[in-house]
């Protein structure tokens, strides 16, 4: 039986997005192909009809996630931006890798990853740079954001309570919404 373009491009974003849960929460190469193909309801064949190959899953997987956290940065206020990043730097995000960036959970992967899976983050880090030195006006601040965010995760993850979590994740956002503070336009006091 033949499946529609519809129906494949269907069952591949539903293994992709599956699959991404699933490896955000347990790592990727940790993740079997069977509890991959089980997250998304799917066989074997069908994977292999979408994917070449596991790598090329992780491909898919780093693409589709990174441009989900593109939305909350480009294009953005200064105010957004901390709102964008109060989000990130959250318990829930701590606690619920499934649900957030991949690249707390991926990166170590992504390193390991083939060349094209490595160009694919670097492009969409190298946007998410850009947007955030868009508002700082500043290349190396932006790219300390984004390090030290990240960090913060991996970090925060780590900890052995909820207090020591909180109090990595909200010293990283303090010190990141006084650099997005400092560059903020000051309140139009003539609409007064």
């Amino acid at each position: 039986m033949r499946y529609s373009a519809e129906h494949k491009q269907h069952s591949r974003a539903k293994l992709v997005s599956a699959g991404a849960q699933l490896a955000k929460k347990q790592g990727f190469n940790n993740t079997g192909m069977d509890a991959l193909l089980a997250a998304a309801g799917m066989t074997t064949g069908a994977f292999y009809s979408q994917f070449k190959s596991k790598p090329e899953l992780l491909h898919a997987i780093v693409q589709h996630e990174l441009e989900k956290t593109l939305v909350f940065f480009e294009g953005k206020s200064s105010a957004e931006m901390i709102q964008a990043l109060g989000f990130y730097l959250s318990r829930r995000h701590a606690q619920h890798p499934e649900h957030g960036c991949a690249i707390p959970s991926l990166g170590a992967e992504i390193s390991r990853a083939d060349q094209a899976t490595k160009e694919t983050f670097s492009a969409a880090l190298t946007r998410i740079q850009t947007a955030i030195e868009a508002v700082l006006e500043d290349r190396d601040a932006a790219w300390a954001v984004i390090c030290q965010a990240i960090g913060a995760i991996v970090v925060a993850r780590a900890m052995a309570t909820t207090a020591q979590r909180d109090q990595v994740l909200s010293s990283v956002f303090q010190h990141a919404q006084t650099l997005f503070q400092a560059v903020a336009p000051a309140p139009d006091e003539s609409a007064c």
